[in-house]
């Protein structure tokens, strides 16, 4: 039995990729790395200031001499590095855990104990944007590479038969799923939403992961049914909008407006209703932003009241066009913008969370840690619940409360006997 440490760097496709090797490997998982004969470090590629931070983690766990394995975005992006940080690392690129060179994904993960459930639908993206440079990790610019739907449900079905209860549908874009074999039937997200929701029973709810806006809304009508005629999915979705500035937003290579955007969340919350939850993203600072185009950001969290707001500062990465843009903007500059935007979208969720207080809810437990009971509402609301006089048992369990306050980050709920 070889024991593997385990760490991850960025996204929820990260965390899946990360198991599936230390499952094909053969790898126990351990807590600590004095347990460890292998350390196993899966690296994002996203960020300036989280590479920097990564090498520098690199270098630590090399310099303790034990076997080393660094997959990930990072060790495709920068392999050279790398191997100067770590010359006996073993590297695995985010191509080989996919399963091969078919059009396929060969393989998914298989439940490993817990509430949730990560299903690695599909990798790749059909955009190019500026700032991106995953899109030179996974494929490529326009690459798309999906699971096939039976092996989804054979993998959900065996997952909730043993205990999960939350399934999380996750890819670097996953409402593109099926795009590469988009002449089969069946091969659609929202296909695949209908297929497990009428196939696996049992009482569980799924999670749709992040979106591009502008191919969500080619499905919006067909996958917003599906969603609204069953309560096991979360009325949540990630959408991120990088921009409220027109001029910027083509600057990025996004393919949308402003408007289109605009119109799209408000179609989501009148079908769904307005407490559905919005998550976006956000970069201040890309080359060329101006006064007025960040302002015109502000303006449009301020209409769109979003749910959620990750606000990052751009970061030039290599290989990428916007690296090289003239007119980049100043870090102090940057720094501001995401301070004012930072606390709006705090003061916006903390109004938005308002809104469910005194609804009642079925809140799905997925952290008991120290007393503390912290459970997800239908809309995917983080809830902290009062207890009684034990947490015992809690976790995984369905329980029906009474949302009694809100903040900005969570509701408080009270248990319904």
């Amino acid at each position: 039995m070889t024991r593997a440490y385990v760490e991850t760097y960025g996204c929820w496709l990260a965390k899946a990729d990360a198991e599936i090797i230390r499952q094909r490997l053969g790898l126990t998982p351990v807590d600590s790395l004095r347990e460890a004969d292998v350390v196993l470090i899966y690296t994002c590629a996203v960020r300036e200031d989280g590479e920097v931070r990564q090498l520098a983690r690199i270098r630590e766990l090399a310099a303790s001499g034990g076997r080393l394995i660094v997959a990930g975005c990072l060790a495709r992006l920068r392999p050279y590095t790398i191997k100067s940080a770590a010359p006996h690392a073993e590297l695995i690129y985010p191509g080989e855990v996919e399963g091969g060179r078919g059009r396929e994904m060969k393989i998914l993960p298989r439940y490993s104990g817990g509430v949730i459930y990560t299903v690695p639908l599909q990798v790749g993206c059909l955009g190019n944007c500026a700032f991106c440079a995953t899109k030179f990790t996974r494929g490529g610019a326009g690459y798309v590479k999906s699971a096939d739907p039976d092996d989804v449900v054979r993998h959900v079905k065996e997952a909730v038969g043993r205990g999960a209860r939350e399934i999380f549908l996750t890819g670097q874009d996953v409402i593109t799923y099926g795009f590469d074999m988009r002449w089969k039937p069946g091969w659609t997200l929202p296909d695949i939403l209908e297929r497990i929701l009428k196939e696996v029973e049992g009482e569980y709810r799924i999670r749709i992961g992040m979106s591009e806006p502008w191919v969500f809304e080619k499905f919006a009508d067909r996958l917003l049914d599906v969603v609204k005629s069953d309560g096991r999915v979360y009325r949540y979705f990630h959408l991120p909008v990088q921009s409220g500035s027109d001029r910027v937003l083509k600057a990025m290579g996004r393919r949308y407006t402003a408007d289109e955007y605009r119109e799209l969340v408000r179609k989501i919350r009148r079908v769904l209703g307005e407490t559905t939850f919005i998550a976006t993203d956000i970069i201040v600072g890309f080359p060329g932003e101006g006064e007025e185009d960040f302002w015109a950001t502000v303006k449009l969290v301020e209409e769109l009241q979003f749910d959620k707001v990750h606000v990052a500062r751009f970061s030039p990465r290599p290989f990428t066009e916007a690296a090289v843009i003239p007119r980049q903007v100043p870090d102090a500059d940057k720094k501001r913008r995401s301070k004012i935007l930072s606390e709006l979208s705090l003061r916006v969720a903390h109004l938005r969370n308002g809104l469910r207080v005194g609804s009642g809810d079925v809140v799905l437990i997925d952290e008991v840690d120290h007393g503390l009971v912290v459970g997800r509402a239908g809309d995917y609301r983080q809830v902290v619940v009062k207890r009684g006089n034990s947490a015992d048992g809690l976790m995984g369990r369905f329980v029906k409360v009474r949302i009694a306050g809100a903040g900005p980050i969570y509701l408080y709920g009270e248990v319904i006997e």
